[in-house]
């Protein structure tokens, strides 16, 4: 069995009743279009995607996988979105990626004939978490789940309890979801009766669907160290720890420490190019270096694409790998959109971008003794207070992720004699100026801000002589290159009194959207998914099994 996350219960219910929760889930799946309703008409090809990042190299592989013929046009002169890689010197820098959930990743890779195509490792923790303070807190925590309780119960043996049940409801949650994983390929009655049994036979998934992190980790614990130290994750996630799901944190603690965390041989460069590459040897076209203008709807049905060059391409099926907002106000246009599609996505807030600062040391930091992958170095405890620092650019006060790349043991990153860091905190697009001078000058203060709380960790990286090269990421920066709204990776805000994302299907007729703002979680590993889940649909209704 494949086994892979979706978010089919990320939503707040305010209402009491069982029959309003399995009113909302029902509405996950498109309405209108059932298996067999296949477009009539000829087309140039069957499926056009809008984008090259994950999401859609997933869908256009598992699609070409299929016998079905797919273009794909990507604005940017390479495939990958995120999922990418730039060199400067003698460094190769991973642009986003840290690490990856193997095990049901990789079965969906095989089966659109990717996963021979890369190699993977695994990395030999999952993180390393400090708290400073009167006690200093300073733990580094395995990728399986042996490690990871013996960890915990050395630090804090009155806790056992709590871990043991942290664990067992990991476990339980993660088999509820995978029960229940092709719900979003469901209509009409076999929808119904489907989502009629899932408070029936999953109570533990329908109860923490209406729970935060904050009370899981009450429900678990007593000590506010453990609880900071288990709850690390939420700064890859999203949203600070009394806003967040709980059954995220469930549902990654099974994956990652059942499968552990792998990194991509050559960085994740060679993955995107891997699913270009397959779509490519089973007769699909991929077109870097060319914008998609407009989505063609003819009445209420898409039918092709335009292009900044005036070309025109017909498809049976267009899925766009972009954020909602590019899809609906400027590639389909909110006409042809129904009002409370419009109103919903109107409504919804965006989760945060990213801040990097990317430096290529002339020093080997493991000789130095510093041999981690992935540390956080946290300012408080207060989720909130640290995210708040961060979304107004106080670096100095919020958090900082110390991606050790040389450590991964991939030549690619760094010469020998030398290592590569990559430094991240979250930032809010809004908060950056639109003078390019002054947006230049608080690009290089926030670096230096971001390094100098870095140091706390590492101190050489305060020595300006330790840098050969240095590379700043902003929100600004990552609109300019992906196209997504904001720069926001991570598609919409992760917490309970919103739905986090929006159906792949659409309310124009063979028009689906996949990116990190659909159903499955976001990161490289959910795009993947959220990427086969389009491709299912559409091969769902062309009878492919």
């Amino acid at each position: 069995m494949l086994r892979w996350t979706l978010n089919i219960f990320g939503l707040h219910m305010k209402a009491k009743a069982v029959f309003i929760f399995i009113a909302a889930l029902s509405l996950l799946a498109a309405n209108g279009c059932g298996p067999g309703d296949k477009p009539s008409g000829e087309a140039q090809y069957d499926v056009i995607i809008v984008g090259g990042g994950m999401a859609g190299l997933s869908a256009g592989a598992h699609l070409a996988s299929n016998g079905l013929k797919v273009l794909l046009l990507e604005q940017h002169h390479k495939v990958g979105g995120c999922t990418t890689n730039f060199t400067r010197g003698d460094f190769t820098f991973e642009v986003a990626l840290h690490e990856l959930a193997g095990g049901g990743l990789f079965q969906l890779m095989d089966l659109c004939g990717v996963k021979d195509k890369v190699e993977v490792y695994p990395l030999p923790d999952l993180y390393r978490s400090i708290f400073p303070g009167e006690t200093t807190v300073d733990v580094t925590m395995p990728a399986n789940w042996e490690g990871w309780d013996n960890t915990l119960k050395a630090n804090w043996p009155e806790e056992a309890e709590g871990i043991d049940k942290l664990h067992s409801l990991s476990t339980e949650v993660f088999k509820d979801v995978m029960d229940v994983k092709d719900l979003f390929r469901y209509s009409g009655a076999k929808k119904l009766f489907a989502t009629l049994s899932v408070p029936i036979k999953h109570p533990a998934l329908v109860k923490w669907s209406k729970k935060t992190l904050q009370e899981l980790l009450d429900y678990c614990f007593t000590d506010e160290d453990i609880k900071a130290v288990v709850s690390q994750f939420w700064i890859y996630y999203g949203a600070p720890i009394p806003d967040e799901i709980a059954i995220l944190t469930l549902v990654a603690n099974e994956v990652f420490l059942t499968e552990g965390a792998w990194h991509v041989m050559g960085t994740s460069q060679n993955l995107s190019n891997a699913y270009a590459e397959r779509i490519r040897e089973l007769g699909g076209e991929v077109k870097t270096g060319t914008l998609v203008t407009k989505v063609i709807v003819e009445d209420g049905v898409a039918t092709g694409v335009q292009t900044e060059f005036g070309d025109t391409y017909t498809g049976r099926y267009v899925i766009c790998n972009t954020d909602p907002y590019q899809m609906a106000f400027k590639l389909v246009g909110e006409d042809n959109l129904p009002a409370s599609y419009v109103k919903n996505l109107k409504g919804l807030k965006p989760a945060n971008s990213l801040f990097v600062t990317y430096l290529g040391l002339n020093i080997d930091l493991k000789k130095l003794g510093y041999t981690d992958t992935e540390i956080f170095y946290n300012t408080s405890k207060d989720s909130v207070a640290v995210y708040d620092n961060m979304m107004n650019n106080n670096f100095k006060d919020g958090m900082v992720s110390i991606t050790i790349y040389s450590n991964y043991g991939d030549p690619i990153y760094a010469p020998p004699g030398k290592s590569l860091v990559a430094l991240l905190e979250f930032s809010d697009y809004d908060s950056w100026p639109k003078d390019r001078d002054e947006y230049q000058k608080m690009r290089d203060e926030k670096a230096a801000e971001i390094i100098d709380l870095a140091a706390k960790v590492i101190p050489e990286l305060a020595d300006p002589k330790n840098v050969d090269v240095m590379e700043i990421m902003t929100p600004v920066t990552l609109q300019e290159f992906t196209m997504n709204y904001h720069g926001i990776p991570y598609g919409f805000y992760l917490d309970l009194d919103q739905w986090k994302k929006i159906p792949i299907n659409t309310p124009v007729k063979n028009l689906y959207i996949t990116s990190s703002w659909t159903q499955s979680w976001h990161g490289v590993g959910s795009a993947q998914i959220n990427g086969w889940m389009a491709a299912r649909l559409i091969m769902d209704r062309e009878g492919i099994e």
